[in-house]
């Protein structure tokens, strides 16, 4: 392996970390990786497992290493790190175990591309150059969101997506693990959510706009309790919080065809949707389906060590409780008037129950903007999630919500990338790559203390028309790749120049990402279910959101 090819990759990391100094020189690491752990020993355990990302096995030494481990508070910002190579070892230097994370995913990018295989081709000598780069996030929240809800990611996909996710120093991995087509967590209290929610008889492959067509085929799945445990794990070991959503109160469909009496009203005879869209479905506002969620959430919550648990909020119909004599009995026992304060006082209701057990609410921002024009806003403890564009971020900010903006442009990967009949069937679209790689979160106009209020920013892979795990991947690379940059924060314009080395990782990862050309042959829409259709234009779509936003009601809708 020659200097120069070593020092090609240092020129083509991604995300850009934001200070790149290339020395003269290379490295080679041996096939046995000496490490001496300059770490308090509690996390001794964890910052080994972080060197074992890089595609040599090591071995914890007390006296000279090839590999220097040095963690200490202040050492550098929160999950930064200092990366130095010299011809003689690497030095890792950073205030916790995700700057180790960062700095050992940086050192993977910069050694030859099999260090994305499972097995490296016989020969591979692991070169890297000398360098020194010094690093940090510009967001604390670096998210995306996986959809297992619409159709179901098996765990061993779950996990490949974290490797991913890491890679790009993505931190927070949002779980949709709940929704009307299905339920996908195992409940030992309540075990009719993973025997009844968790499957449906057949799925619409059809789009909105044409006549309802379903494929006949069963389809569903689940976590259990254990494979839950071993996600987090995993994830924690790649510095990945899992944000569990469980929504309420609309998007129960699935929980309501295993427990109808929860639902408003309580039909007894209600199944698993089978199509996709906005339904009528709510969880009745009544002390006996509180008790229930209070009983459910002891159960999982203590599942997921995350500070956070999302709880939905959005396109909930609130007038499938206008004429419910339970909600009415809710309604006048609180001294409640109308749906907004009805739905304002369930929110609380779960706020108090995530309180219990010490975690913090997010919500979409449906929640917020329905509550902001009711008598009871929602608390500003509440994190808000703004999807429907940075005027009701701004909103949420300036009355003093947290926010992740994750808005619909240009951060739900689940529409196609470009406007043309190759493209698979989608939603409606473009977001296309250069959408996401000149996407500023921020707008200039924000004040500081708004600005101030932004936690970070959050991908969205929603899977209704995404029923193959091969056709995620297709969606989410290489635009995640954009993704990452803006949310690590590098202040670069060069991406295009530095992508097509990065996806050549990718290729030998084993991601079956966008070619830059276009899709490749099996990768087209073609002529069968998956034909691609105009859709929604996006400025429609972006409209209709931002207006249900700034009135408080529900975008997309069913008709009365």
């Amino acid at each position: 392996m020659s200097h120069d090819d070593a020092r090609e990759r240092a020129a083509h990391l991604v995300p850009q970390p934001h200070s790149v100094l290339l020395g003269a020189g290379v490295l080679q690491l041996p096939a046995e990786l000496p490490v001496r752990l300059d770490v308090p020993a509690q996390e001794r355990a964890a910052v080994l497992r972080a060197i074992a990302l890089l595609p040599v096995t090591s071995k914890v030494v007390a006296g000279r290493a090839v590999v220097q481990v040095r963690l200490g508070a202040g050492a550098t910002p929160p999950e930064g790190y200092v990366l130095d190579v010299t011809e003689d070892g690497v030095t890792i230097t950073a205030a916790d175990r995700s700057g180790v994370v960062y700095a050992v995913q940086t050192l993977r990018q910069l050694l030859p591309d099999a260090a994305y295989r499972q097995a490296a081709p016989s020969g591979t000598l692991w070169v890297v150059p000398v360098i020194r780069v010094e690093d940090s996030p510009r967001f604390r929240w670096r998210g995306m969101l996986l959809d297992v809800a619409r159709h179901f990611l098996p765990k061993r996909e779950v996990l490949r997506h974290i490797d991913l996710m890491s890679a790009h120093k993505l931190n927070t991995l949002h779980l949709h693990l709940s929704d009307d087509q299905g339920w996908r967590v195992e409940s030992l209290r309540f075990p009719r959510l993973h025997e009844v929610g968790s499957w449906r008889a057949t799925s619409q492959v059809s789009h909105y706009s044409d006549e309802a067509v379903h494929d006949g085929t069963p389809h569903g799945g689940y976590y259990t309790r254990d494979d839950l445990a071993e996600i987090v794990a995993y994830a924690a070991d790649r510095a990945i919080t899992v944000i569990p959503e469980i929504g309420v109160p609309g998007h129960t469909g699935a929980l309501l065809a295993a427990y109808p009496e929860f639902g408003s009203p309580p039909v007894p005879d209600r199944a698993v949707h089978t199509n996709w869209g906005v339904h009528d479905a709510l969880l009745a506002p009544s002390e006996q389906s509180l008790e229930f969620l209070r009983l459910l959430f002891d159960e999982l919550l203590p599942l997921f060590p995350s500070p956070y648990v999302h709880v939905g909020g959005d396109e909930s119909v609130l007038r499938a409780w206008d004429n419910d004599p339970v909600v009415r009995a809710f309604a006048d026992k609180r001294g409640l008037s109308g749906s907004a304060e009805i739905f304002a006082a369930l929110m609380a209701e779960v706020r108090q129950m995530l309180a219990e057990h010490g975690k913090t609410p997010v919500t979409w921002d449906d929640s917020f903007a329905t509550q902001a024009t009711g008598a009871a806003a929602e608390s500003t403890t509440t994190l808000v999630m703004a999807w429907r564009g940075a005027e009701v971020a701004r909103r949420a900010a300036a009355a003093g919500h947290d926010v992740v903006l994750s808005p619909v442009m240009p951060t739900y990967f689940d529409y196609f990338q470009e406007a043309h009949p190759d493209e698979p069937l989608a939603i409606g679209g473009p977001v296309t790559l250069g959408d996401v790689a000149s996407w500023e979160p921020i707008p200039q106009d924000w004040s500081q203390v708004e600005s101030a209020r932004v936690r970070g920013i959050q991908c969205q892979m929603w899977t209704e028309f995404v029923e193959d795990p091969r056709l995620v991947d297709y969606l989410l690379y290489p635009r995640t790749c954009a993704f990452a940059e803006i949310a690590w924060g590098a202040r670069t314009q060069d991406l295009h120049r530095r992508l097509p080395h990065h996806l050549d990782r990718l290729a030998a990862a084993g991601v079956e990402f966008r070619p830059l050309t276009g899709p490749a042959p099996w990768q087209r829409g073609g002529t069968g279910r998956r034909a691609h259709r105009a859709g929604v234009p996006m400025a429609e779509r972006l409209a209709n959101y931002a207006g249900a936003a700034a009135t408080g009601t529900v975008a997309d809708s069913p008709d009365p």
